[in-house]
Parts: structure tokens; C-alpha cells; sequence
């Protein structure tokens, strides 16, 4: 029988708890991030003062981490050019590809941002994270109608949830759909990006399953890339 839940204390290894002053600081550095997104004007400003805010904030980075960032950068980059052109949403002022130039460093900042906030604990990897992940990733870059996506993605979240629902995956879903909600709405209600034929409040509500997805996908498939492995024993 195929087990793709694990236990808390197997998934507990290797974990690296941030502690209230680390947690505190963190908290400040989203709010600089939103501050900054909001009212600095100029794309290439907000640019500059985030990286130089995130240095700052996020003190000492390892070579994995360096990696996870570029990597998610380059992911996104691409994912959000798809769904750009499939006019899912738009940047009131864009540089490149449809998006302003701060934009193709914001990803990072997310993974990176949730990954210190609640530490390292990496679960057992899966190949039915894998595949559904690769499902979720599809529907965001091919779906333009709203309600399709939203059933679309909510049904496959669901799923995802009904194999992977540990404390740490629900954690990780739930803290990137709160970071999601703080960073759209921030977005939409200073006049960053839009969303066509958005609800009240201009965010529409798919937001939750792609900030909940990522959340969760990144604890069940990154995290485990990223764990060390065993040292070889010499007999």
C-alpha cells in the first residue's frame, strides 16, 4: 500500500525552528516589502529598496538558498508571462515581459520568506506530489476563465490536501495563502496590477488555491531537495 502521509515526528528531522527575534524580524520585512510595493514610486526604485531591504533582513543565505531563489525566480518568471498572455491579470506599469522589473524577484522572496518563517523540516519526497503539481502548474498556464480555474485548481488542491494534510503541510498552506491575501491585495488596492471582472475588493478568489498550492507543493517537493543527504559510512 502506498503511504504518502508520514508521521510528525519523522517529519521533524533536520528541522531548523526560527526563534521570536528571528520570527519578528521576518514579520518587519514583510511589512517593509509591502510598504515598498505600495508607495515608493518607480519600478527600478521599488526594485533597489527590496533587495537591499531582504539583504538586510535576511542576514546570512546558504548556496541551497541561492539556488532555491533563482530557481523559483526563473519558474515564475516564466509561469507569470503565461499567464499574462492569457490575460489573467495585468501590471499597471510593466518593463519586461509584461511585468515591472521588481516582479521577476518577488517569487523568490515569497519561497524564501515562508521557508525562514517556519523553518526546515523536509517530509518524505513523493511522485504523487510530483504529479500533481505538474497538474496544478498546467491549469494556471492554459486556463483563462476565472470559475474553471478556480474549480479546476480547488479540486486539485483538495486532493493534494486529502494525501498531505500533516501540521507542517497545513502550515505551509495556510501561512502562504495569509502572505498571498497581504501581498494581493496591496498589489490591487495601490493600483499595482488588475485582475478582469475581479469581485469586491479586485482580488479574485483563486488566489487562494494558487498561494495555498505553492505553500504546499513547496513543503512537499523543495524541501526535500533541499534537506542534506547522509554522509557515506566507510566500513
Amino acid at each position: 500500500m502506498l503511504k504518502v502521509d508520514i508521521s510528525e515526528n519523522e517529519q521533524s528531522r533536520d528541522a531548523t525552528v526560527p526563534g521570536a527575534q528571528d520570527r519578528a524580524l521576518l514579520v518587519a520585512q514583510l511589512l517593509g516589502t509591502l510598504a515598498i510595493i505600495a508607495f515608493l514610486p518607480g519600478n527600478a526604485a521599488k526594485a533597489g529598496a527590496l533587495l537591499v531591504l531582504w539583504a538586510a533582513t535576511f542576514r546570512r543565505i546558504e548556496f541551497k538558498e541561492v539556488v532555491l531563489v533563482v530557481g523559483v525566480c526563473c519558474f515564475f518568471t516564466v509561469m507569470n508571462a503565461m499567464s499574462l498572455a492569457q490575460g489573467i491579470f495585468s501590471f499597471t506599469e510593466p518593463d519586461v515581459l509584461g511585468m515591472p522589473v521588481y516582479e521577476l524577484f518577488m517569487w523568490g522572496f515569497y519561497i524564501l520568506h515562508t521557508k525562514r518563517m517556519l523553518g526546515d523540516a523536509p517530509p518524505a519526497p513523493s511522485r504523487v506530489a510530483w504529479g500533481l503539481a505538474l497538474a496544478y502548474s498546467a491549469a494556471f498556464a492554459a486556463i483563462k476563465d476565472a470559475q474553471v480555474l478556480l474549480m479546476v485548481t480547488g479540486t486539485l488542491l483538495a486532493i493534494a490536501v486529502f494525501l498531505f494534510h500533516t501540521r507542517r503541510d497545513l502550515a505551509f498552506l495556510g501561512y502562504m495563502v495569509l502572505l498571498g491575501a497581504l501581498i494581493e491585495y496591496t498589489g490591487v488596492g495601490s493600483g499595482q496590477w488588475t485582475y478582469p471582472g475581479a469581485p469586491l475588493g479586485g482580488v479574485p478568489p483563486w488566489f487562494v488555491t494558487l498561494w495555498g498550492g505553492v505553500g504546499l507543493f513547496f513543503h512537499r517537493l523543495i524541501l526535500p531537495l533541499m534537506a542534506p543527504r547522509p554522509s557515506p559510512v566507510l566500513a
